[in-house]
Parts: C-alpha cells; structure tokens; sequence
C-alpha cells in the first residue's frame, strides 16, 4: 500500500464520516425541533437519506479499497454496492428536483396559475419521494448484470470500464438510456424551476426596495431566506453534478484514462450530501419552521 493510497484512504473515510454524521445529525435535529409537520419534511428527510447512502456506497468501498482491502467485495459485492450507488444518485437527483419544484410553487405568487393548483400540488409531495424511489429502483434494474468484480480476478472481461474495485463489462445502449434522460430532464427541470425562483425572488426585491431604504436595520424575512436556503443547495448540487457528470464522461470517451478520473469523480459526488446538511443546519432559521408562506 502506497502513501498515496493512504492519504486517499483517509480523504474518502474522512469525508464518508463527516458526511454520514452531519446527515444523522440533521435528522436528529429535524425529528425533535418543534415545528409543525409540513409536506416539505418528507423533501428533506428522503433527501437527508439518500445523502447517507450515497456517501456509504461510494465512499465507503473507495476507503476500504485505498486502506488495504484491496478487492474485498467480489461479483455479488460489487453488483450490489454498484446498485445502491446509481439509485442513489438517481434519489439524489429526483428529490433535489423535488425539492425546488415544491419551493418554486410554495412561493408563487397568489395570482399565478401555480397558486390556484397549490393545495392540490402540496398533497403530492409524499407520494412523489414514494414514486422516485420506485422509478428508480426499476430505471437501474438492469445495472447488477454488467457489473462484476474486478477485472484482476475476471481477466475474459474486455471492452468495459475498470471501476478500481469493480469492473463494468461493455455497456450496451439500453443500460444507460434511461439513467440518462432521467437525468438530463430532472437537471434541466431544476434549472428551470430555479430560474423562475431567482426571477420571483428579484420581483420581491424591488417590491420592498423602498422600505428597506427607510429601514435602519433591514431584515429578510423568513420566507426569502428559506427559499434563498434551497435555491443554494440546488446550485452546489447542480455545479458539483456537472463536474462529475464530466469527469465521468471523460472515463468512457477518453482514449487513455487513469485511475486518477475515478478518484476526482468520487470526490466530487460526495461534496454535495457532504456539505448539505451542515448548509441546512447552518441556515435553519427557517428549515425547522412553518412552512414557507407565498412571496
């Protein structure tokens, strides 16, 4: 084991850790605040989940592998780690989605067309997070049939993509069709109810621009910070995506790819269910609070 494969080691147990604990920490937070029960709470409890899953699934097997473990997870191991993995990244991005469609029609105004169809959208949001974890499950059904264990121990395999600890065999297009217009269509839905925030949010300001003005000591309301709260946690989870997103795209065009693309993907995907719930808590003037009323 190589000093560079221990530092590695630390870095991705250090961070699964940390992760796994502001996660478990957010949770413990949310489940004894005392706060009205509001349909934004299953958002963020499905989200905080899927942070800790996501960060044991790919982490983990990253540490174990860096510190000594080698290739400890075998065909069945690594069929079901690789699972886990791509429906969580899957959760990670369907309940972001989720959470700023929500926010974007909790805020709307009362004489836009969101407004009238409010009540009737809010009752969805537990059936919603029910949905995207069936969705996918069923999406990534077939990724256990590609995946082995490492190609060290499996050397017939060629045409696929060494995965350091696990070997995906030569992927054929019906595997990552669907993964991939889930995503594209969830990211850009995200931008777009983002933008519609931001553009809210503008209106807003130049409403009350006028009393700020004679304020001494402004303050912004608790509705602006909690939708400004969750318009920031979709930008890191968008920025970090699309890094990953590259890095991972340049592992399956690239001619000639190290390891070193795997090890910076990893690290990226695990920034956002890292850093998020110490965002949410750090910001939780309003996370443990009613819910959001219209701007």
């Amino acid at each position: 084991m190589s000093v560079l494969d221990t530092v590695l080691g630390i870095i991705f147990f250090s961070q699964t850790g940390v992760g796994v604990l502001g996660n478990s920490f957010f949770l413990y937070l949310f489940a004894f605040s005392s706060h009205r029960s509001r349909p934004m709470d299953a958002i963020l409890i499905q989200l905080t989940m899927t942070n800790a899953i996501v960060l044991i699934s790919h982490g983990g097997p990253q540490a174990s592998f860096r510190l000594g473990k080698g290739f400890f997870l075998g065909n069945t191991g690594c069929k079901m780690i690789f699972y886990l993995q791509r429906v969580s990244r899957g959760l990670s991005i369907g309940t972001t989605f989720l959470l700023s469609a929500f926010q974007a029609v909790t805020i709307s105004p009362s004489s836009s067309r969101l407004a009238k169809v409010k009540v009737r959208v809010l009752k969805l949001v537990r059936p919603s997070c029910f949905l995207c974890w069936i969705a996918n499950m069923a999406i990534e059904i077939n990724v256990p049939i590609y995946i082995t264990g490492s190609r060290s121990s499996n050397s017939s395999h060629t045409g696929g993509f060494n995965l350091l600890y696990c070997y995906w065999e030569k992927v054929f297009k019906e595997a990552i069709v669907l993964p991939t217009l889930r995503d594209v269509l969830f990211v850009g839905c995200m931008i777009g109810t983002s933008s519609y925030i931001v553009v809210l949010l503008c209106r807003h300001h130049q409403r009350v621009r006028h009393l700020h003005s004679t304020s001494l000591s402004p303050r912004v309301s608790p509705e602006i910070k909690a939708t400004q709260t969750i318009l920031l946690l979709v930008g890191i989870f968008v920025f970090a995506y699309c890094i990953s997103c590259g890095f991972a795209l340049y592992k399956v065009y690239a001619i000639h790819s190290g390891a070193w693309v795997v090890i910076v993907s990893t690290l990226t995907a695990l920034c956002f269910p890292t850093i998020s719930p110490f965002f949410l808590i750090y910001r939780d003037t309003q996370i443990f609070k009613p819910c959001c009323a219209p701007l």
